[in-house]
C-alpha cells in the first residue's frame, strides 16, 4: 500500500533529490487555520518570549477536540523573580531584537525543551495555542485561527505561512492581548509574546509500505 508522507524539520535541513511538493487546493497553514491533504510532521523550535505570563504553545485538533502542549515555559522569564502583569508595556514588537525588555525568555532557560514536533492528520483541521496562567492561575487562551478567538480576533502573526514550512521555515509570532487579568485600555499589540518557527527542510519523498 502507498502512504503519502510530508516532514517540516526546524533545525535540520534534510537531504533529498525531491523538489518541495506544492500546496493542493485544500491545503493551509495560516489564520484561516490548519490543514494537509497527507500525514504530515512538523517540527516547532521555541525562538523567544516577551511576556509576564507563563505560556504553553500547542496545537488543538477540531475534529477531535484533542489539545497536545508542545513547548512549555517552566518560568516567565529567563531573570523571573516575580513577574508583574500589571507593569506597563513597551508596546514594542521585541521579537527579533537582542533585549532583556518585557520579560524576555530563551530556549534552554524559560523553555528547557525548545525543540518538539506533530504529526498533522490528512484532511483533519488544526489550530496551534498558546495558554497563558499567572502566578497559578489561567490567563487566558490565543488560537492562531482567528476566527477561534474572540470577535474573529488576529492573535497570532505567520510571517510566511505553508511556503515557509519547507522554504526556511514559517516564523509565528503569538500575542497574549485579550488575556483575562489586563484590562483593554492597557493591552498591547506587539505579537512578541512567544515566537516559534515551524519547518525549514524539504519535503519527504513519498514512500512505499
Amino acid at each position: 500500500m502507498q502512504t503519502a508522507h510530508n516532514y517540516f524539520a526546524a533545525a535540520l535541513l534534510l537531504t533529498t533529490a525531491m523538489a518541495a511538493r506544492p500546496a493542493l487546493a485544500t491545503e493551509t497553514f495560516g489564520n484561516n487555520g490548519i490543514q494537509f491533504d497527507v500525514d504530515t510532521i512538523v517540527d516547532f523550535e521555541f525562538v523567544r518570549s516577551h511576556g509576564a505570563y507563563l505560556g504553553v504553545f500547542g496545537v488543538i485538533n477540531l475534529d477531535s477536540g484533542e489539545k497536545t502542549p508542545l513547548l512549555s515555559e517552566t518560568k516567565p522569564a529567563d531573570n523571573y523573580v516575580q513577574a508583574d502583569v500589571f507593569r506597563p508595556s513597551d508596546y514594542k514588537d521585541d521579537s527579533a531584537a537582542d533585549t532583556t525588555r518585557d520579560f524576555l525568555g530563551t530556549p534552554g532557560n524559560a523553555v528547557p525543551q525548545p525543540v518538539s514536533e506533530y504529526t498533522f492528520k490528512a484532511t483533519q483541521r488544526y489550530t496551534l495555542f498558546l495558554e497563558s496562567s499567572y502566578l497559578g492561575k489561567p490567563a487566558g487562551i490565543m488560537y492562531s485561527t482567528n476566527s477561534q478567538n474572540s470577535g474573529g480576533a488576529r492573535r497570532a502573526l505567520f510571517e510566511s505561512g505553508f511556503s515557509g514550512l519547507d522554504n526556511g521555515g514559517s516564523l509565528i509570532r503569538f500575542n497574549d492581548t485579550g488575556s483575562l487579568l489586563v484590562k483593554t485600555t492597557k493591552q498591547d499589540e506587539d505579537f512578541d509574546d512567544f515566537v516559534v518557527i515551524a519547518g525549514g527542510g524539504l519535503a519527504c519523498p513519498y514512500t512505499q509500505k
